[in-house]
């Protein structure tokens, strides 16, 4: 299994775009539809496609709307003209008088012209900018090399606790990896693991529990070992467990003392 597989990271949904739709359609077979089907569908569709964009505008706006709502609440004014500040774009243009002016009086102070003194202000914006970029790099690299050390020991502990466990194939159960969920990353594997097969046990045997009487259970055909005997769907179960398991087999009689 890939260090950054899907057991170390967010488990995501496939998301099937109309787009992808297309070109499975196209490389599948032909559409039985008939032309007049054919022009509805698209028509269907760019109505659906004028609704979600219809929708998302009417969610940006209403954020917006909220936004706008703080900023007013907040009573700030505009300090050469006394007006209301109650947008995010009046917010904006404030600033940019407001940085203006401090560039003039400063250009004056020093007498240095205005456009000599905005662009020693630019170039300090751009390293201010370029450090923190490099911080927060630097700080995501860190995580990350962190982050793979603690799959590279996790991984370690669970071959040891579960030598018989393939980390691929256990890669590939997508019940597995949807139990898993959000908790990993916080527990160790082997933990989950041990949590998932005592799940998994008590699923397998409250099936047969549910399906077998005692009656058939004590009557049915053999397939266990000694005195034991298992019906023929009980024999199954069994076999699964043991075939999916193979680190926690169990005999006919472990398998009855835990159906009843």
């Amino acid at each position: 299994m890939e260090e950054n597989g899907s057991l170390y990271g967010a488990e995501t949904e496939e998301v099937v775009t109309p787009q992808a739709d297309d070109a499975a359609e196209a490389e599948g077979e032909e559409s039985s539809e008939s032309p007049e089907q054919s022009r509805q569908s698209q028509a269907d569709n760019r109505r659906y496609q004028a609704a979600r964009h219809a929708g998302e505008q009417a969610g940006y706006q209403r954020a917006m709307d909220e936004i706008n709502r703080r900023i007013a609440r907040t009573g700030m004014r505009d300090s050469s003209t006394g007006a209301a500040i109650d947008s995010i774009e009046g917010l904006e243009n404030y600033s940019k008088e407001y940085r203006k002016k401090q560039i003039e009086a400063r250009a004056k102070a020093e007498g240095r012209s205005v456009a000599e003194v905005t662009a020693e202000e630019e170039d300090r914006d751009y390293i201010r900018e370029a450090r923190a970029e490099r911080e927060a790099k630097r700080k995501q690299e860190a995580e990350d090399e962190q982050l793979q050390r603690w799959i590279a020991a996790d991984a370690a502990a669970f071959a040891e606790q579960y030598p018989d466990v393939d980390l691929g194939k256990l890669d590939e159960n997508r019940a597995f990896r949807r139990f898993c969920g959000s908790r990993y990353g916080k527990e160790p594997l082997a933990d989950l693991y041990t949590d998932w097969l005592d799940i998994a046990k008590e699923a397998q045997l409250s099936a047969v529990t549910k399906t077998e009487s005692k009656a058939a259970r004590s009557t049915g055909a053999g397939g266990g070992s000694g005195s034991e005997t298992l019906t023929a769907a009980q024999q199954r179960a069994l076999d699964e467990w043991n075939r999916n398991y193979p680190q926690m087999k169990m005999t006919a009689k472990e398998f009855l003392s835990r159906a009843r």
